[in-house]
């Protein structure tokens, strides 16, 4: 299927924000921008990666494992943004290449990424940790993905996890990254969390009372019912999430397609049948028990109508919701500051074991 929208995927998509936050570099987006009319963006991202990759193996050569490592990390990064946008033999493409450059890259990185093979249901699931510096046992944070991102996309979120004391898992659930191959997108996605929560408690380095757990857009919903229904996460961050996904009508031409794209179906009305039912947590987020944190953009296309929801459903002592008057989708473009806000949250709930104030921020919107 063809997406009709006459606007060019990264015109629709393409959030600089998002992808400057997460490691790509200004210089490359303005390249991107104004590249050749004959170089494609997926052409342009690939060849990006490989020239990353070849001056990584030089810094090698050299005995710099650390920048080798993180130029491993922007030729990961390069691929994840080649292939975000396509549903066809370029996504694949894109996230093969992606795996590869950051299993190169994970053992160099500064904590390194540890690989461990999960098997759920005779499916296998990659989860990566990375243990912060210091004498644990540490808390550890998990960071879920969203609609066309993956566990790679997470490097700078973890880097300020980690550098607050704090451990980081990222994995692929259904309908992302690795896991695509294997799975659509399911409405079970908290029994993957439940499954990487039993790694981490079986490690020496993680403190077991003391793992929350962290999503982004499509992994913020997956967070909150997470959360709901796994009692030992000690605290939650729903990061431009949603609770569901009453709200279809409003999404772009290419979310639409993304979402019809992950749920492996021939129509729209397929598609969003199938994640409505999936992506539902109206009925479990009264069992929230842990600290939760909400992050929202007033001018998300997630409706303020999300708020509501959780000021009803959510019970208010565990809350810590916080609006953005300005904010875009996640909040990608107010900069870092949202981002420290989350991750020094994590720090006084999980490192420092503070019991949150239930407070609200910029709620209500009078706008």
């Amino acid at each position: 299927m063809t997406v009709t929208s006459q606007v060019k995927p990264e015109d629709e998509m393409l959030n600089w924000g998002r992808l400057i936050l997460d490691g790509v570099s200004y210089s490359d987006m303005v390249g991107a921008r104004d590249r050749p009319k004959e170089v494609t963006w997926f052409d342009y991202w690939m060849n990006l990666a490989n020239e990353y990759e070849q001056e990584a193996e030089r810094k090698v050569a050299l005995g710099h494992d650390l920048s080798a490592g993180e130029l491993l990390m922007s030729a990961a990064l390069c691929a994840q943004y080649a292939q975000f946008l396509w549903f066809d033999e370029r996504r694949q493409k894109g996230q093969a290449r992606k795996v590869e450059l950051y299993q190169k890259a994970a053992p160099l990185l500064s904590p390194p990424a540890e690989r461990h093979e999960l098997v759920i249901d005779g499916i296998p699931m990659p989860v990566y940790v990375r243990i912060p510096e210091g004498t644990g046992p540490h808390p550890a944070v998990i960071m879920l993905g969203g609609l066309e991102s993956t566990k790679e996309e997470s490097f700078q979120m973890e880097n300020l996890a980690l550098e607050r004391g704090m451990a980081t898992a990222t994995f692929d659930g259904p309908g992302q990254g690795e896991m695509f191959e294997h799975m659509r997108l399911a409405g079970d996605y908290e029994k993957y969390t439940s499954a990487v929560v039993d790694l981490l408690t079986a490690l020496e380095s993680i403190r077991s009372d003391a793992i929350g757990v962290l999503g982004r857009s499509l992994g913020g919903n997956y967070a909150l019912k997470s959360a709901a229904c796994e009692p030992r996460l000690a605290a939650c961050i729903s990061w431009g999430g949603f609770s569901d996904l009453d709200y279809w009508d409003l999404e772009t031409p290419l979310t639409k397609e993304s979402w019809r794209y992950v749920s492996k179906v021939d129509t729209l009305e397929e598609a969003r049948q199938h994640v409505h039912a999936a992506l539902e947590t109206r009925d479990v987020l009264p069992q929230i028990a842990c600290p939760t944190y909400i992050l929202h953009g007033v001018h998300d296309e997630v409706p303020l109508s999300f708020v509501d929801t959780v000021l009803e459903l959510v019970p208010a002592e565990h809350l810590t919701l916080v609006v953005e008057k300005d904010g875009d989708h996640c909040c990608h473009n107010l900069g870092i500051r949202p981002r420290f806000e989350m991750a020094d949250w994590l720090q006084d709930v999980l490192v420092a074991g503070k019991q949150p104030t239930a407070t609200m921020k910029g709620w209500p919107h009078n706008g």
